[in-house]
């Protein structure tokens, strides 16, 4: 039994030493040097990513996930712009075959989505 407790109390302990306050980030590498300034970062962080944000239980404010001391703004809004860019790759091509289609091909295709999209959405209600 107690063995069982010591292995519990030490895998909330390792989860707990992944969250960090603002001032728990000061003075990692790539981090700013003051809580203020490494609050600020994790916040824009974590509106990329709000699962490395979550409140502190038992205090104010929020704690933050270690791995967000690997991540750098630039690279993370690249990464999401990226994603951005695939899909507007893909909805500028389906303007541009629309755009080339006979009107009455144009008017299948919308109902035979539209029809698609319906059922679709009446599955997942049910």
């Amino acid at each position: 039994m107690t063995e069982r407790t010591t292995l519990s109390t030490s895998s909330r302990n390792d989860e707990a030493e992944q969250w960090l306050t603002a001032e728990g980030f000061t003075g990692i590498k790539g981090m700013p040097s003051t809580a203020r300034g490494a609050r600020l970062r994790l916040e824009k962080l974590a509106e990329l990513h709000p699962e490395i944000k979550r409140k502190r239980t038992g205090h104010k404010g929020f704690e933050y996930h270690i791995s967000a001391a690997e991540m750098t703004l630039k690279s993370e809004r690249s990464n999401q712009q990226g994603k951005r860019d695939e899909g507007n790759e893909q909805l500028n091509l389906w303007i541009q075959l629309f755009k080339t289609m006979k009107p009455s091909s144009r008017e299948k295709m919308l109902k035979m989505v539209m029809e698609h999209v319906a059922s679709e959405l009446s599955s997942d209600a049910k």
